[in-house]
């Protein structure tokens, strides 16, 4: 049986051929799909990654607001600050399948029957099975394709057993850990350290100026060199790198501050120096 949500709209269309006695199900792309090739522990191009992740995240926009509430711009954000982790073991997309088939599982109706929710998530769950499918050895992907022949057949009958949805989704990341684990993921581009706010505003008394600052870091730093009329002051970063300093200087009309690494009496920089009015 065809299914019509599985048609145009999506471009996720599953088609059974007859060879010889038996079904082959093929996933045609739903989006780009990188190059196939054997890689297990090799590692990957970063404009692989960025595909990677640029698909799953159009995938992600086509399931249901649940798995987007949870799979959101935060989760993507601390993918890219380390690439290497989206694969191999406890991997990023392996947390993509996993809260698409969980989500998928509990919006099954109470006798196994389909609902529109249920949909987006099985549909999203293919998209990223396709995504990847062509870096998995052949038995793994016959292994998948088993599953989803099993869990079409059920939805055709409207009567799914939420096992087997998980099946897929479990395989999947077994077979994607097992194949797609690089060591490490090269051309990533460097990210320059920069104080990317800087604020200093008098206290009440007008005898102190609190001086706060956010940090984006491309290299280890630890603290803020903090410069009034007054002199030279530090404030350490936290793990959030943000710093912030109340200071006594009731005649400052500037602030300047420079984030570096400061060790046994040596601060080396890592930023620019930023300068800011005092308010």
């Amino acid at each position: 049986m065809k299914f019509n949500w599985i048609n145009k709209a999506t471009t996720i269309l599953l088609s059974s051929i007859l060879v010889g006695g038996v079904v082959i199900t093929t996933v045609p792309t739903f989006t780009t799909q990188a190059q196939a090739y054997n890689n297990e522990d090799a590692p990957i191009s970063y404009q692989v990654f960025k595909d990677d992740e640029n698909s799953v995240k159009q995938i992600v926009k086509k399931a249901s607001p649940k798995v987007q509430q949870q799979l959101n711009a935060a989760f993507f954000k601390r993918m890219e600050q380390k690439p290497v982790n989206a694969y191999g073991t406890y991997a990023d997309f392996s947390d993509v399948m996993h809260v698409l088939s969980t989500h998928a599982v509990s919006e099954l109706g109470r006798n196994g029957q389909v609902t529109p929710t249920f949909k987006q998530d099985y549909r999203a769950m293919l998209a990223v099975y396709d995504q990847f499918k062509g870096r998995l050895d052949t038995d793994y992907q016959n292994a998948v394709n088993n599953d989803i022949d099993d869990a079409d057949q059920q939805i055709a009958e409207n009567n799914v057993d939420s096992d087997s949805i998980g099946y897929l989704g479990d395989d999947f990341i077994q077979y994607f850990e097992t194949n797609i684990r690089p060591d490490k993921v090269t051309g990533v581009p460097s990210v320059q350290s920069k104080i990317t706010k800087l604020t200093a505003k008098k206290t009440s008394s007008k005898k102190y100026v609190k001086v706060s600052g956010t940090v984006k870091l491309g290299k280890k730093a630890n603290y803020a060199q903090i410069k009034t009329y007054k002199g030279t002051r530090y404030a350490k970063l936290n793990g959030a790198h943000r710093f912030s300093q109340k200071l006594y200087a009731p005649k400052a009309k500037k602030v300047s501050a420079t984030i570096g690494y400061y060790s046994h009496g040596h601060f080396s920089r890592v930023t620019a120096t930023k300068s800011v009015h005092v308010k």
